[in-house]
């Protein structure tokens, strides 16, 4: 008898229950950031300064990067998932960022299996936050956004040498075409 393979659901889409993680704690969340980060979204921020470059869904990649980088501690995506899945660290009922103390009830929950299922496909990839936004659509503004996401790395970089999580130098590879016009 052949060995029945289990399919994880293709619907799933993790970044969806992060983003409504971080919307419903961006108040505490954004609290524990350096005031150079604070700053650096406020700037970048429409709601804050009627000048932001960066129009909405580019400005909520940013603040999703920003969020795995400082808050999440640059973690994998398998890592983040296995947390959210085993409702641990920042996901637990008993963390200061749960709203429901008594359960997280507003979290899609596929069960157990699919759980599994999902966290080992993730863990096989190991794919890092950055690909999950950058993931938009043509024509949105991913050169900007990846310029701004390089700028607050090397911000933060110069501001704070020591730590790991902010790169220090970059490589950008990019068609001369996409250059000139940008």
């Amino acid at each position: 008898m052949a060995k029945k393979t289990k399919e994880f659901v293709q619907d799933f889409a993790f970044y969806e229950q992060l983003w409504e993680y971080y919307i419903r704690n961006r108040g505490k969340i954004r609290s524990r950031y350096n005031d150079l980060t604070k700053k650096f979204l406020a700037y970048n921020d429409s709601n804050e300064n009627s000048d932001a470059f960066l129009r909405e869904p580019q400005f909520e990649a940013l603040e999703m990067y920003v969020f795995v980088k400082e808050f999440m501690d640059n973690a994998h995506m398998y890592q983040m998932f296995d947390e959210w899945r085993k409702r641990e660290n920042r996901f637990s009922d008993a963390s200061y960022y749960t709203i429901h103390k008594g359960g997280q009830g507003t979290l899609l929950d596929m069960g157990d299996e699919q759980n599994e299922i999902v966290f080992k496909q993730m863990k096989k990839y190991k794919e890092d936050y950055p690909n999950y936004i950058y993931a938009l659509t043509m024509g949105l503004g991913k050169t900007i956004l990846m310029a701004t996401c390089i700028f607050y790395e090397f911000l933060l970089a110069k501001k704070y040498p020591k730590d790991k999580r902010f790169c220090h130098n970059a490589l950008v590879f990019a068609p001369d075409k996409t250059v000139l016009e940008s």
